[in-house]
């Protein structure tokens, strides 16, 4: 794997973004400073099996299995909160079967809503869980 498979999400979203106004994207982290709705992809976890048999077990292909967060973060405007669940899913579902880079697949498998209703403006939060496939 010579791409790393949050880059092409982060990408993905970027390129592919089609809402009249455009949140910060970043990997990792949020950041307090930005008011602006924010996009922030992390690793969560990944899990490899070899693809076959082999008397040389470290030079088996193995197929990975990647899962991603995409967090959404908008402050005061629960609207903009949905607007971006739905882009995102359209995005991913319309690069599902050609994500580019090294990656084979990649879904949306689920989201939950974390927002922080003790603020003041509301922050609203979803929390989007996206699969991706690749070979190394």
């Amino acid at each position: 794997m010579t791409t790393d498979p949050k880059k092409t999400i982060l990408g993905l979203l970027e390129d592919g973004w089609n809402l009249p106004w455009t949140p910060a994207f970043s990997a990792d982290w949020y950041d307090q400073k930005i008011k602006d709705p924010q996009v922030i992809i992390t690793h969560l976890h990944t899990r490899t099996q070899p693809t076959g048999f082999s008397e040389y077990p470290s030079q088996t292909t193995k197929r990975i299995h990647g899962i991603y967060m995409i967090d959404l973060w908008s402050i005061g405007d629960e609207t903009r909160r949905w607007s971006m669940i739905d882009e995102v899913d359209r995005i991913i579902d319309s690069k599902c079967d050609s994500p580019g880079d090294d990656l084979e697949f990649l879904e949306v498998s689920g989201f939950r809503d974390l927002d922080e209703a003790d603020t003041h403006p509301r922050t609203y939060r979803s929390q989007i869980t996206v699969e991706v496939l690749y070979y190394g």
